[in-house]
């Protein structure tokens, strides 16, 4: 059987068993319906078991072998144009009528594969789940959500940072009963909504908990295993004498050591600092063991938290806007990774946030004409909040998601464009675009049959106005002087 195969079976099977078990419900203790039921769910638990021990076979072959050397890069940089170091003020309108001739810069998102059978497969481990067999449960602290996850108590240890010391482990470990644990994490992935980073730090915590894993080294294995187990094509390499991830993540990563593999970028996920290190040694696989090629940072539902509340209240240019921005998103936001400005700007927000928001917003700018609204918007934004770089507030560069903007006490020229640009989308519907320029971000806004002279670039026949929430009392159509000259990259939300 191929692992395709497999996996459309298994897909199909669990839609059947959901369906059969509704129908067992509804019918009480009919012994025919039972053990339809109960044999079906059996031949499903029988494939999908040899199936993953056949897989595991294979890659614990490959982690068994010699490892081989490779560069090791150090991180990416990021635009380094030194930014404003104060907001710059604008001096009365003057004539800034020009186009602007901008590079759309088109970030791939064919990220709706993403739900591939591997994790869908994953959903169905459960049926072969003996609960007898769990003997400890593990509490877990996840962003201020409480998680109960189940698991097979034993102990693991790594003797030597060896490949055969870690085909070993592994061996130890898919022999193991962990089809509870894992049936736990996925479920919480689903109920939470976690996007693919989300569910890399769920891992990584129960990792660094699981009292029965002995050192650092195997806490990386196990880590290791786990994300394998659950359709990830993470994979594990050797620095000098200790262990680290490489995570092959879709979008671009900045400040992160990485290398390459046929042409894929591998990010080295390690707290340890790296900036010494220029080799790395880890294994190739084969295609049919490489499962989702990349782990994608784009968060496309909001993450589910509890909700610890701050409280913010934001009056300036005649508009006052209360409400409360959750404590435990930023906990996780604090863990994301430096990545490129789509990332942020494109993020599902918090809802309850945004409703605040944009409750309090429509109805003090309800009745105004959209160019009125749109200039009080701006100011609200250019005046709201303090500006001071990132490497002034935190000593590197860190971009905001929206909810960040509420919670620390100043943001810089990114962090307000995204926020200006998806309150503009969500009150009027109207298309908006960063315009990422060496040193500084903007928007523009697509202004439709609205007429308003200044600064604008032109994109598929659309006129879209310059608005700068950072150049202080400037309206729509004023540009920053010192941009006049630059070319941006044009990002779309």
């Amino acid at each position: 059987m191929t692992y395709s195969y497999i996996m459309g079976r298994i897909l199909l099977t669990l839609l059947f068993i959901t369906c059969l078990s509704v129908r067992v419900f509804a019918q009480g203790n009919d012994s025919s319906v039972g053990n339809e039921f109960k044999d079906f769910r059996e031949e499903l638990q029988n494939e999908y078991v040899d199936f993953r021990k056949e897989i595991n076979a294979e890659y614990i072959e490959f982690l068994s072998r010699a490892w081989k050397e490779y560069r090791l890069f150090q991180g990416r940089t990021p635009d380094e144009t030194p930014k404003p170091l104060s907001p710059v003020l604008s001096q009365e309108e003057k004539d800034c009528r020009e186009v602007l001739v901008g590079t759309e810069q088109l970030i791939d998102e064919t990220l709706a594969a993403k739900e591939k059978a591997e994790r869908n497969i994953l959903k169905g481990i459960s049926t072969e789940v003996n609960l007898r067999q769990i003997t400890d449960s593990l509490q877990l602290d996840y962003f201020g959500a409480e998680l109960w996850l189940h698991y097979q108590s034993r102990p693991f240890y790594l003797p030597a940072v060896t490949e055969q010391s870690v085909g070993n482990l592994w061996r130890e470990m898919a022999g193991s009963r962990f089809s509870s644990l894992l049936a736990d994490m996925l479920c919480y992935k689903e109920k939470m909504q976690m996007n693919d980073w989300a569910y890399f730090l769920l891992v990584k915590k129960v990792a660094t908990h699981l009292s029965t894993l002995q050192g650092e080294d195997c806490r990386t294995v196990f880590q290791h295993f786990l994300l394998v187990q659950s359709g990830y094509d993470v994979r594990l390499a050797r620095m000098d004498r200790f262990l680290v991830l490489l995570v092959p993540i879709h979008e671009k990563v900045y400040a992160c050591s990485y290398l390459e593999i046929d042409g894929r970028p591998y990010y080295v996920i390690s707290d340890k600092d790296l900036k010494s290190y220029s080799s790395i040694f880890t294994y190739q696989l084969p295609d049919k063991l490489i499962q989702t090629p990349y782990l994608s940072l784009m968060i496309h539902k909001e993450l589910l938290l509890p909700m610890q509340p701050k409280a913010f209240c934001i009056k300036t240019a005649r508009l006052e806007v209360k409400g409360e921005v959750n404590q435990n998103k930023i906990r996780f936001y604090k863990e994301y990774p430096f990545c490129e400005l789509a990332i942020y700007a494109r993020a599902i927000p918090d809802n309850e946030l945004m409703k605040q928001l944009l409750a309090s917003l429509s109805v003090q700018l309800a009745e105004k004409p959209f160019a009125e609204a749109l200039d009080q918007l701006l100011l609200w934004v250019q005046k709201g909040f303090r500006y001071q770089t990132d490497r002034e507030q935190f000593g590197y560069e860190k971009p905001f998601f929206i909810e960040e903007n509420f919670y620390y006490p100043a943001c810089d020229c990114e962090d307000r464009s995204i926020l200006f640009a998806n309150l503009v989308r969500r009150l009027w519907g109207k298309e908006v675009v960063l315009l990422d320029y060496p040193g500084h971000v903007a928007t523009a806004v697509c202004m439709g049959k609205e007429e308003v002279e200044g600064a604008y670039i032109s994109l598929k026949g659309e006129k879209y106005i310059v608005c700068d929430p950072t150049y202080m009392n400037a309206k729509a159509g004023l540009l920053m002087p010192f941009c006049k000259a630059k070319q941006p990259k044009v990002i779309r939300l």
